[in-house]
């Protein structure tokens, strides 16, 4: 075999490991960013279910016992859904609730934060946290 030949398939060989590099690179980029953007939507999906309980409070604040919620309330791109609030005891305020952010429209695939928390009037409509508990799923 010629040196000219040696140089040809050497030279074809080299162009097809950075091709192989080049897709593995992409395909990891690629991977990131979907991931990327379904960590993103998960904390705004978290963030919508604090400003729904922010707003919970807020009723509670200015007098509304029970809290008067619409089912479902939208903020920025997303919606709040109240699945459950209430005093089951005294001083003690029970809030249950969605946040959830649209994904893909054509399908109905939402990302959803789950939001739990107990609070406990400590008096002038001031509230601590007793407990809570988050969950993000889709």
């Amino acid at each position: 075999m010629s040196r000219r030949g040696f140089v040809l398939i050497m030279t074809f060989i080299f162009m097809l490991a950075l091709a192989a590099i080049a897709m593995v690179t992409l395909s990891l980029v690629s991977s990131n960013t979907r991931f990327t953007g379904s960590q993103l939507d998960g904390t705004k999906a978290l963030y919508l279910a604090q400003a729904g309980i922010e707003s919970v409070l807020r009723s509670v604040r200015d007098g509304h016992t029970p809290p008067s919620l619409p089912p479902a309330i939208t903020l920025g791109d997303g919606t709040v859904e109240y699945l459950s609030v209430g005093f089951p005891a005294p001083n003690t305020l029970n809030i249950d609730l969605l946040g959830k952010i649209p994904v893909d429209s054509s399908s109905g695939k939402e990302i959803k934060a789950h939001v739990v928390a107990v609070y406990s009037d400590t008096g002038n409509g001031k509230f601590t946290t007793c407990a809570s508990w988050k969950e993000n799923y889709e």
